[in-house]
């Protein structure tokens, strides 16, 4: 059996930037597992890494769905076992870097038996307000309701649309999954003290906008008007600003200052629920950087020799 890491952390914690060192020095391939970077042309408010980075080591995963379709778990695991079959069968190896909780889980566990979707049921529910949804998930199933962001529509119609077919919680549903990960992968998460992930995450925000963040978003509402990924993490925001929508029980700053401070604000949000995701998946290694990072890389490297 041949195992391989997945590296992990919150958003901004620096999982890129290490794996591609890592990864470059020791001739180990990537594979991604953060869900808007699977999308073409989501670039920039992804942190997508570049043609010149993605030419220091093999990368998979990246770019290989329409923005106008669903790119799912379930082909996620296809995808992702066929690559490392492929890698192994080269004599190479893999690392597996990404922040998207339920597809690093499904991963590690599997995919609960859930009901095949039914448009008819999405068709019912497609005026209702995403907060309005929200709510209703979070009264009929508050546990699992606590791992999907507010603001994700697409996962909280699909949770909905499972109590309504099923007659059962997606929670219960995940409660029935092997309480043992697939041997064949370890969790190590990387994390910050919450100051400087903040100030990473601010200055992060800063240099995705001064890239063109606005002006991509701008294009890809054009394009893909209908696209889920359009209502990921920072897009989202930008796509409120852009149409005059005020956050409710807000008031921001008027103008980029204000964008950039509901967009900082999301990011800190998504990283509390990505540790909350981490911890209830089990991992193996937890690391704390800068401190733990020449510790890191020599067990990185002894894993993979």
């Amino acid at each position: 059996m041949v195992q391989s890491i997945i590296l992990t952390g919150p958003t901004a914690v620096g999982k890129t930037s290490i794996a591609l060192d890592f990864a470059a020095k020791a001739g180990i391939e990537i594979i991604n597992a953060d869900s808007v970077c699977f999308y073409r042309d989501f670039d920039i408010g992804s942190a997508k890494p570049s043609k010149e980075e993605r030419a220091r080591a093999a990368h998979h995963l990246i770019d290989i769905a329409s923005p106008d379709e669903t790119y799912h778990a379930g082909r996620f695991l296809r995808d992702c076992s066929r690559i490392l079959e492929e890698i192994h069968a080269r004599g190479k190896r893999a690392i597996i870097v990404g922040g998207s909780g339920f597809y690093l889980k499904a991963l590690r566990f599997g995919l609960w038996d859930a009901p095949e979707s039914s448009p008819a049921f999405r068709e019912s529910l497609g005026k209702t307000p995403t907060p309005e949804l929200f709510q209703r998930l979070s009264s009929l199933d508050p546990d699992h309701a606590g791992k999907i962001a507010a603001t994700d529509r697409y996962r909280i119609i699909r949770a909905l649309e499972i109590l309504e077919l099923s007659g059962r919680k997606p929670s219960e549903l995940e409660s029935s999954m092997p309480e043992n990960p697939d041997p064949r992968f370890q969790l190590w998460v990387l994390d910050r003290e919450k100051e400087e992930l903040d100030s990473r995450i601010r200055d992060r925000v800063k240099a995705m906008l001064d890239a063109g963040w606005l002006k991509e978003t701008r294009r890809l509402r054009s394009l893909y008007p209908d696209s889920r990924v359009l209502r990921s993490v920072g897009y989202q925001q930008i796509l409120d600003h852009l149409e005059g929508k005020a956050p409710p029980g807000r008031k921001p700053r008027a103008g980029i200052p204000g964008l950039a401070d509901e967009i900082e604000l999301g990011h800190r949000q998504l990283a509390k629920q990505q540790r909350t995701w981490f911890k209830n998946m089990g991992f193996d290694r937890e690391f704390k950087l800068d401190r733990d990072l020449e510790s890191l890389k020599d067990l990185l490297m002894k894993f993979y020799q």
